[in-house]
């Protein structure tokens, strides 16, 4: 019986990769490992953790599909799980706000988020009715910031000492970035698929 309060999960391909919505039996000793690793949390201003696969899977089990989204990448040939996507969403702006990890290292730098976010931004803005993306990156986390750049997200200004450090206490800048849905379908049809 589906749950009436549970929008439809996600499950989309792109040339190299599966999106699906991340169910609890999804929960593994490797997702759990990129919580320990501080370059992966340390992008993401988050403290290293230890998480069990029961608290993976209950993380994975409060995302409704309707206002909020967790969406696991998954490389097509070997079915491993290298990262995922949570997406919030304001149904009363057609907002969505998207946030990317990728945990395994080794799909570092091979474009692996701007190849799924691509097709997340196509699905979110012809099937969801969203008609805004946004996205708000630390401005010193560098590749982040170098992917929404590269695929024509617009800065649309810096919060200035937005968050505190889980490092040192500092106070950090974070960037916003903005994406309409029309945007999108310009840039789509002008460079294609990115």
């Amino acid at each position: 019986m589906i749950d009436p309060r549970r929008g439809q999960p996600v499950d989309l391909q792109t040339d190299r990769f599966r999106l699906r919505t991340l169910r609890p039996d999804d929960a593994s000793e490797r997702w759990a490992g990129w919580a320990k690793d501080p370059d992966i949390m340390g992008g993401l201003n988050a403290p290293v953790r230890d998480m069990d696969r029961q608290y993976l899977a209950n993380f994975a089990a409060g995302f409704d599909n309707r206002s909020r989204y967790l969406i696991g990448v998954f490389e097509k040939q070997s079915e491993l799980h290298i990262g995922f996507f949570l997406v919030d969403v304001d149904g009363m702006h057609r907002l969505a706000t998207i946030h990317a990890v990728i945990g395994d290292k080794a799909w570092w730098g091979k474009g692996v988020t701007n190849e799924c976010r691509a097709t997340l931004l196509d699905h979110f803005f012809n099937e969801r009715g969203i008609e805004k993306a946004c996205a708000v990156p630390l401005t010193g986390n560098v590749a982040a910031v170098s992917t929404f750049k590269k695929q024509g997200w617009r800065l649309e200004g810096t919060l200035r000492g937005h968050r505190l450090s889980f490092a040192d206490g500092s106070r950090l800048d974070q960037y916003q970035f903005g994406l309409l849905r029309e945007e999108w379908a310009a840039l789509r049809k002008q460079a294609g698929p990115r």
